[in-house]
């Protein structure tokens, strides 16, 4: 299995901004723990953010975490906040997906999705989807650990 492996930043990275040297962009460091787990995470499948962070703030996480494939990104359709949903992102989630379907662009089998904010409609539409899904919920102290990763590791190696 080869899945799409849709990745929230807050709340599973935990990033803290910093300002770039010298006015680039600005910096999102992450523990060396955490940049493990993330490219263990890519070789399992292709990353996606799924996140509210601007796309210069993204770039400066990317360049830390040096991924061998350059991650995708689900435009979110919402902002922080403003929605009531159990699960504020599943709507810009799903129609990204079907969206990539459509286009074929969509090369996974699976769909992984890594977040501290999976409600019961997310585990409804997980349900239903016609792929495999695994969701695993963060907590938002703790963010992304190795249990996750595992999980996603036996999900690909069992499907």
């Amino acid at each position: 299995m080869k899945p799409i492996i849709l990745l929230g930043i807050d709340g599973v990275l935990n990033p803290v901004i910093r300002r770039g040297g010298g006015g680039d962009r600005p910096e999102l460091p992450v523990s060396d723990a955490s940049v493990s787990l993330v490219r263990r995470l890519a070789r399992c499948g292709r990353i996606a953010w799924v996140s509210i962070w601007p796309a210069d703030h993204v770039a400066g996480l990317e360049s830390q975490l040096q991924l061998d494939e350059e991650p995708l990104h689900v435009p979110l359709g919402f902002r922080a906040g403003g929605s009531n949903e159990p699960t504020p992102k599943l709507h810009s989630v799903r129609r990204w997906l079907a969206r990539m379907e459509l286009l074929g662009e969509a090369d996974w089998d699976a769909v992984v999705w890594i977040d501290d904010v999976l409600g019961p409609d997310a585990r409804e539409w997980a349900h239903h989807h016609r792929q495999p899904v695994l969701l695993e919920r963060t907590l938002p102290t703790q963010g992304l650990s190795e249990v996750h990763v595992i999980a996603v590791e036996v999900f690909v190696d069992t499907g």
